[in-house]
């Protein structure tokens, strides 16, 4: 073996061996917290698809409607559980294990399209992308479809633009099944375009590549078809025309760019940089020697297979989403890295050593690679440590700033699990249940009997008729409830039931529910909230109950308190009939805030605690009163005096605000605390009880 052989296979050892440990690491860090946080988004779609596959052996809703949409991801995830058992963790941990596949993928196309310095520096962006690692745990398509299509993409350039038999059969294979991840998958069939534009039609119209465009064109027109005239739920718009004009008006609706602009939002000066080097590209295109196809060559396929989506999603009809372009996001980073790549070079080869006087070719070499990190680190966006690791220890209440997420109207992550579970342990058989969100809620309630939902069209345009005339819900089968008087007629009409509302932070949007509606529920029936989510927004009422609800209305209740470790304790004599327990078994630290609705004048006040145990760790638990600028009021600490025993207790502390203002109250719970908090209030101190 020669010495530059040697070279190259230790380099590539070293590489493999950077990789794995960095991916096992990634993996791991992933994998944490994945269950903590309640099912949200579009996440509950593809659990109810999960369970009606392990129950009927097809994605059967509960409404009788089939869920044909991201079937292959559906069946994957329903395969898991059936091992796993069905919960959030199990959902999720797919997602991880598919952006883990991607990272050596990138590593390994990046290396052979461009060179080893771009595959290393792809995987390291690609690890630590907030747009990658915001899907990477969460029970979503986009995550599967990354990874299928960028998979396709490689394959069909080693296929039929390098002549490799096998991968000729693999990329046809892939193009067939990536569209059952998500239709978006159906972009690959762009790289056809992108073989006829780069090679020719004599290399096109050939046998390998007529059958395999052939057999993918007939498979995505019988899924589009198929979605038109069967689908019941997952489409996009609602289908009211099943004419061919009606069909076209589906599928296309005028022309926008505004894909084009959704990278320039999160990623400003890497698409800057895309853009440029698409310049950069065509000259090296143009300018390369004898035909041969160098870089330049897979440089423009993947420029080709990233313009091509763009241009068609500006005609395609959609709601405009930056996550529609998750599955072109790998694309988009190696195009960031070639860009600059061939920029360094041409810099430093072209003005800065010929200015210099120098001509050495280690010189260039290592002048331009210098430049090129150099430029890398100042441009990327959207991607470091920290974001990683926000995301990952992520708690109900922490802003989320991802356009990605933000876009969708999800500034912070909503505890849909916290209300249902509540609801579900105090539901009676002749109960009623009236959600707002009917798919999270048949999930963690159990059952939903009334939709509530006065959004109009566009909002969730989830309402069908039924054979008696009635509206539902197409998802569960609810009975759909649009206006004030249908409410009331539900719950002032059963004054011999219990009725439970489960609310949501749609409950706070006025395109949602009406103020009207929000009105009656939150001022008018105040005093029926018995649960405020650890999101504080989602929420539980009861009507027709009048000892449970009885009692005052605390500050804070502790089943709310956003805490990873605590879980619910039940018990008669709680307030609400729940608090918050830490059992001792935590093994770190926990702090957490908890946010008071309401400003507090100027004055003095008691912050009253019902609390319980406090022994076990190291150092007591403390609970302190923040103002709106973090700095601590005042203390008490939680710990058990001897004599009390796991008795329950009240302890409390004046403080005093001199202006209005916000505050919040802040737990510091040491790791195995044995600690159960019931309440929190804050009472003004001149009418304290």
């Amino acid at each position: 073996m020669t010495r530059p052989m040697r070279l190259l296979r230790s380099k590539r050892t070293a590489d493999l061996a950077v990789l794995a440990a960095g991916l096992l690491a990634w993996v791991v860090l992933l994998l944490r917290n994945l269950g903590y946080l309640s099912l949200w988004m579009d996440e509950g779609f593809h659990y109810l698809a999960a369970e009606g596959i392990l129950k009927h052996g097809i994605p059967l809703f509960p409404s009788g409607h089939v869920y044909f949409k991201a079937i292959l991801y559906t069946y994957v995830l329903a395969f898991l559980s059936l091992v796993f058992g069905l919960g959030e963790a199990t959902l999720r941990v797919v997602s991880v294990l598919c952006i883990g596949a991607l990272i050596p993928l990138v590593y390994h196309a990046g290396r052979r399209f461009f060179g080893r310095t771009v595959g290393l520096l792809g995987a390291g962006i690609l690890a630590l992308s907030v747009w990658e690692v915001e899907y990477a745990r969460l029970a979503l398509y986009f995550a599967p479809l990354m990874l299928f299509y960028f998979l396709s993409l490689v394959f069909f350039y080693r296929g039929f633009f390098e002549d490799v038999r096998k991968y000729k059969i693999w990329a046809t294979a892939l193009f067939l099944l990536t569209p059952q991840v998500h239709q978006l998958g159906q972009g690959v069939v762009f790289a056809y375009a992108a073989l006829f534009l780069i090679r020719g039609a004599k290399r096109f119209f050939r046998k390998d590549v007529l059958v395999s465009a052939g057999l993918v064109a007939a498979a995505s027109l019988a899924l589009q078809l198929h979605e038109y005239f069967f689908w019941k739920v997952g489409y996009v718009y609602f289908k009211d025309d099943k004419s061919l004009g009606g069909m076209i008006r589906y599928f296309f609706g005028g022309f926008s760019l505004d894909y084009f602009k959704e990278f320039f939002r999160s990623f400003p000066w890497m698409s800057l940089a895309v853009l440029a080097g698409m310049f950069l590209c065509l000259e090296a295109y143009v300018r390369r020697r004898d035909g041969e196809p160098g870089r330049a060559e897979p440089w423009l396929y993947l420029n080709l297979c990233l313009v091509f989506p763009l241009f068609f999603f500006a005609f395609f009809r959609t709601h405009i989403q930056p996550r529609y372009l998750t599955q072109l996001h790998p694309v988009f980073i190696l195009l960031f890295l070639a860009a600059l790549q061939a920029f360094s070079r041409t810099f430093v080869g072209g003005l800065l050593l010929p200015a210099l006087g120098l001509r050495k070719p280690k010189a260039a070499a290592g002048a331009a690679t210098l430049v090129f990190l150099g430029l890398v680190f100042g441009l990327v966006e959207g991607a470091g440590p920290k974001k990683l690791a926000a995301i990952v220890h992520r708690r109900y209440g922490d802003p989320i700033t991802a356009d990605i997420i933000t876009r969708s109207g999800r500034f912070e992550h909503y505890d849909h699990r916290g209300a249902g579970e509540y609801a579900r342990h105090f539901l009676r058989d002749d109960d009623l249940v009236v959600a707002i969100h009917v798919v999270f809620q048949k999930i963690y309630t159990g059952r939903v009997d009334y939709w509530l939902w006065s959004g109009g069209p566009g909002t969730w345009d989830a309402w069908e008729r039924t054979a008696d005339g009635t509206w539902r819900d197409f998802y569960v089968g609810a009975r759909w409830i649009n206006t004030l008087d249908g409410l009331r007629e539900v719950l002032e009409g059963n004054p011999g039931r219990r009725v439970w509302l489960v609310g949501s932070p749609s409950l706070l949007r006025r395109d949602h529910i009406n103020p009207d509606i929000f009105d009656y529920i939150a001022v008018q029936n105040a005093d029926k909230l018995v649960f405020r989510g650890k999101d504080a927004m989602s929420s539980v009422y009861l009507w027709n109950d009048p000892i449970f609800v009885a009692g005052p209305a605390r500050a804070a209740e502790g089943e709310g308190f956003p805490a990873r470790w605590a879980e619910i304790e039940y018990a008669d004599g709680l307030s609400k009939g729940a608090a918050a327990a830490w059992s001792g078994s935590q093994r770190k630290d926990e702090a957490f805030d908890v946010r008071i609705g309401r400003p507090l004048a100027a004055g003095t006040y008691r912050c009253l605690v019902r609390f319980r145990g406090g022994a076990g760790g190291a150092r007591p638990a403390a609970l302190s009163v923040v103002d709106g600028r973090g700095e601590r009021l005042r203390s008490i600490s939680l710990a058990g005096d001897g004599a009390s025993g796991d008795a329950w207790r009240e302890g409390g502390f004046v403080f005093a605000l001199k202006a209005e203002e916000e505050i919040r109250l802040r737990f510091a719970v040491p790791a195995r605390s044995r600690l159960s908090i019931d309440w929190v209030d804050i009472v003004p101190e001149e009418v304290r009880p």
